[in-house]
């Protein structure tokens, strides 16, 4: 039976139509998929950049909290030193009050790393929760030998006199300078930053 001429025109149009839908649709599922890893790149990339912010910053504060200078102005007022009669309580006390204010910079940085790395955590798994946690040991690490070091003051430096290697490895672990390369902790903190870097660098490159 043969199709006449509008028929014939009806079914092409027909036949169009149709390749014309299977081609936008095509398109549109592209076109998710494409935004859809585009809006997990960035996502991906924000969290990897505010958790390598965090990390420089925690890095930075305990830096500053470590310094070997102590100026006067960091001890309470009033407290004379090694240029008046203090007791081993109020030596303590200066010392406490030193590391207390230093601290608290450390402290927020701290919270700030953490929450960060429950926002990698939750992209990445448990792999870059063990990174961090390396950088946190080392916080642990210093908080411990700054408590240390004040309980020693407050015994007149009895601990680290009856014990010199125990006192070394606390004054190495709460003080040292920028530069040195030779110093455990720092040297715990380069690798365990090291580590963060590794982890999360991949996700911060973006085309």
């Amino acid at each position: 039976m043969c199709m006449t001429t509008p028929e014939i025109i009806s079914a092409v149009k027909d036949v169009i139509l149709g390749i014309a839908a299977a081609t936008t649709a095509t398109v549109a599922v592209i076109g998710l998929k494409s935004w859809s890893r585009e809006l997990k790149g960035k996502a991906e990339f924000e969290v990897a950049r505010n958790l390598i912010r965090a990390t420089y910053k925690l890095r930075d504060e305990l830096q500053n909290c470590r310094s070997p200078f102590v100026s006067a102005l960091e001890f309470p007022e009033g407290y004379q030193g090694a240029l008046g009669k203090t007791s081993a309580q109020e030596e303590a006390q200066a010392w406490s009050h030193v590391y207390k204010k230093r601290w608290e910079p450390v402290w927020s940085a701290i919270q700030e790393f953490d929450s960060h790395t429950l926002e990698a955590e939750a992209l990445w798994g448990k792999e870059v929760r063990a990174r961090t946690d390396q950088l946190r040991e080392c916080v642990k690490e210093l908080y411990v030998a700054i408590d240390a070091l004040i309980s020693d003051k407050a015994n007149r430096g009895e601990h680290f006199q009856s014990d010199k290697e125990f006192g070394r490895k606390i004054r190495s672990t709460v003080s040292a300078s920028r530069d040195d390369e030779e110093n455990e902790l720092s040297k715990k903190i380069s690798g365990a930053i090291g580590a963060i870097e590794g982890q999360i660098r991949p996700h911060l490159r973006r085309s």
